[in-house]
């Protein structure tokens, strides 16, 4: 009887590490104008709390930011999400377009920052084909001594040729980095906003391509009938 007990009790834990972990991993459907993200909400990370707005996708990070002191050396931040977008019915991806911003502080000598990472799309119909394109900073992030320098990173992808795709997935890697190499010296730099934004363009359905087929035939009838008369 006590085996019994033992196993009833050993599969009662591994059920409930079973529920505990499935309830960390909340997929959520946030929905645009023309269409719609989906993302688990567990894997997040520094990026934090995410809003949409038309057909963007944002967030606001508070915490996401590196910063080295003293001659501490490299000090590196990093977060990478994962984003499914589907297109509503009627509409095409024309555009996706991505921004990030935030700002950044040296002090003495010795010190950089630096921000990059990458940005890879995929036809989710077609994983194997992607396309990925590196993120920097407009200009330079060099200048030393207060108060905080902002700065910007974007970059744009063309996706017309995929007008058949219905959802593409987005994966989006952020990378911070900090360093200082002598004494009485910090370098600071933190990531403030992050934007993921979508251009899409309206596709005629097959029942408009039906009449416009009608409309021509009716058409080309008349026209036919007055060569006739």
């Amino acid at each position: 009887m006590k085996r019994v007990n033992k196993k009833l009790a050993a599969g009662i834990i591994l059920l409930s590490q079973t529920l505990s972990g499935a309830a960390f991993a909340a997929s959520v459907t946030l929905a645009g104008t023309t269409v719609d993200f989906s993302f688990d909400d567990s894997m997040l990370g520094l990026f934090g709390q995410a809003h949409v707005a038309g057909d963007s996708l944002y967030f606001t990070p508070t915490h996401f930011a590196a910063q080295s002191s003293n001659g501490a050396g490299y000090v590196l931040t990093n977060e990478t999400i994962n984003v499914q977008v589907m297109a509503h019915q009627g509409y095409s991806f024309s555009n996706f377009g991505f921004t990030e911003k935030g700002d950044y502080l040296m002090l003495g000598a010795g010190g950089s920052v630096d921000v990059t990472g990458q940005v890879r799309l995929f036809d989710v119909a077609n994983p194997l084909v992607d396309i990925a394109t590196s993120l920097q900073p407009a200009n330079p992030l060099t200048h030393v001594g207060v108060p905080t320098d902002n700065w910007i990173a974007q970059n744009s992808t063309d996706l017309s040729a995929w007008n058949g795709a219905r959802a593409i997935n987005v994966t989006v890697e952020n990378l911070l980095l900090a360093s200082t190499s002598l004494p009485n010296s910090l370098a600071f730099v933190e990531k403030k906003f992050v934007g993921l934004s979508l251009i899409t363009t309206p596709v005629p359905e097959a029942d408009t391509y039906a009449m416009m087929l009608a409309g021509l035939g009716l058409v080309g009838f008349a026209v036919a009938r007055r060569r006739v008369a």
